[in-house]
């Protein structure tokens, strides 16, 4: 069965272009869809959406396109995960408490990235990456801040990288490189757990008190007390990883069923 696998493809987003599953568990034979471009009639087989935050507004008619559309094989949501408040101007967000979209009961399998909901928890399958097997010392700094591309820490006086751009390892070596991670970004504060460190987090966006992992989640003016707070979770990666093996049996068995009719 031919797999589409549908993500935001965008190279010029770190988290974005390193969460697709397909790229990261053998899912052969297999076709690439942005899902702000998608197949207009998809009759090939399976379609993978995931992983990334793509219940958001942005993408809300691109995620209701999809159970339009005409196929031969199951619609499965991997690692997607909920950004439904969002503060583009750098203001601190709320929780979202609302129910999550419809569209998702349309998909035969769903599993999502985000901690206690109604659905099965999916983390994002980047941490099945090798360069998480064993992270170096800490070996340059004692705190750094690694932001969203579009939505600026406003922390002055420490080291700094954003999301932009697709170099994952430059970006696990920027994280690696400190102790604490203060951070905007969900990428950034989960390869930063699943490296060892301690994580700050700065929820600009919702998809920040979602982490299975909890970061210590603070207003950038207070983030020295936040720092002070923030533990490491020496579990996480191998957590993270065995429910990424566990999700991925239930893919492999749905794909495989004799039984499965549109």
């Amino acid at each position: 069965m031919t797999i589409l696998s549908v993500f935001r493809r965008d190279e010029t987003n770190v988290g974005d272009w390193n969460c697709c599953p397909g790229r990261l568990l053998q899912l052969e034979p297999r076709q690439e869809a942005d899902i702000l471009d998608l197949p207009r009639n998809w009759r090939e087989g399976a379609v993978i959406v995931g992983g990334g935050g793509l219940i958001a507004e942005t993408f809300r008619p691109h995620m209701e396109q999809l159970r339009g559309l005409g196929r031969n094989g199951p619609l499965i949501a991997w690692g997607i995960g909920e950004s439904l408040n969002i503060d583009r101007q750098g203001g601190v967000v709320l929780p979202y408490h609302g129910p999550l979209p419809d569209y998702l009961s349309s998909f035969d399998l769903v599993g999502l990235r985000d901690w206690g909901t109604q659905y099965p928890w999916a983390p994002c399958p980047s941490c099945l990456l090798a360069r998480f097997d064993e992270p170096p010392e800490i070996s340059r700094h004692e705190i750094v801040v690694y932001e969203h591309k579009r939505i600026p820490v406003p922390i002055e006086g420490l080291p700094r990288l954003s999301n932009n751009g697709s170099d994952i390892e430059k970006v696990l070596s920027f994280l690696a490189s400190a102790e604490v991670v203060i951070t905007n970004s969900y990428h950034g504060a989960y390869w930063a757990t699943l490296l060892g460190r301690r994580v700050v987090a700065i929820p600009n966006m919702s998809k920040m008190y979602r982490l299975r992992h909890a970061p210590v989640l603070s207003v950038a003016e207070r983030w020295r007390r936040a720092v002070d707070l923030a533990e490491p979770y020496p579990k996480a990666l191998a957590e993270c990883r065995s429910a990424t093996l566990d999700f991925y049996d239930k893919v492999l068995t749905l794909i495989g069923s004799t039984s499965y009719s549109q």
